[in-house]
């Protein structure tokens, strides 16, 4: 008996430790992409991960033809760490140029903000604070699902009726599914010759498999990459 007490506690104080162990840093970091379109917006994301753990979120969002910013969230550990954004916004009576810089301690609590619009400080709400949270974490669940239908963000360039895929240049034919309504097919046909466009879709063999088209732009348009606003 008196040999079991001590095991007991070794092996208390082993699952401990092992429950406690931090995430091994020699496994892959793993991205995974996606986006949609909520009425006039339109979200870009791409997310990385660890052994399920979160590490980065980079995001652009476009608003109709004016408003756009970009973000990136930093986790450690799994715990958000830090988060910056920058762009233009509507604020007040006209479109503005801000910028947005929050870090957290270990237990989620901004320990450092400053909000910035059109060179004016101005102080962020816990509404608002609370709400960059809520932003991220919506944004990396719907990239897991997108991600888990086979989906993804893709995007290329028109060079005389050929696709070709930002990154690679790999060339694709395109197929929409569901079909685009007239009118977007017919925009889509007007950018072939010379375009960009980005959709959620599959790469099956040699084809795109566009299910949602989110973005549709002129010649003026490049491949759009994760923004780095963060220090390593």
């Amino acid at each position: 008996m008196k040999f079991l007490v001590p095991l007991f506690s070794f092996l208390l104080l082993t699952g401990c430790v092992a429950s406690s162990v931090p995430e091994n840093p020699i496994a892959p970091i793993q991205t995974i992409s996606g986006g949609e379109i909520t009425g006039d917006t339109t979200s870009l994301y791409w997310y990385s991960h660890r052994q399920k753990r979160a590490i980065q979120l980079s995001e652009v969002l476009i608003v109709g033809d004016a408003s756009k910013y970009q973000s990136d969230y930093r986790w450690r550990e799994g715990k958000l760490r830090e988060m910056k954004r920058q762009g233009t916004q509507l604020h007040d009576d006209g479109l503005k140029s801000f910028t947005m810089h929050v870090r957290y301690d270990t237990e989620g609590n901004a320990v450092f903000q400053r909000y910035t619009v059109a060179d004016t400080v101005l102080p962020l709400s816990d509404a608002q604070l609370t709400e960059l949270k809520i932003q991220a974490n919506t944004a990396i669940d719907l990239v897991k699902n997108q991600n888990k239908q086979g989906k993804s963000l893709i995007q290329g360039r028109w060079a005389g009726n050929r696709f070709m895929r930002c990154g690679d240049n790999r060339e694709l034919e395109v197929a929409f599914q569901p079909t685009l309504s007239d009118s977007m097919l017919q925009q889509v046909q007007a950018l072939s010759q010379d375009g960009f466009m980005a959709v959620n879709g599959k790469i099956q063999k040699k084809a795109l498999i566009a299910e949602q088209l989110l973005l549709l732009k002129g010649n003026t348009q490049h491949c759009i990459y994760p923004p780095k606003l963060l220090d390593e």
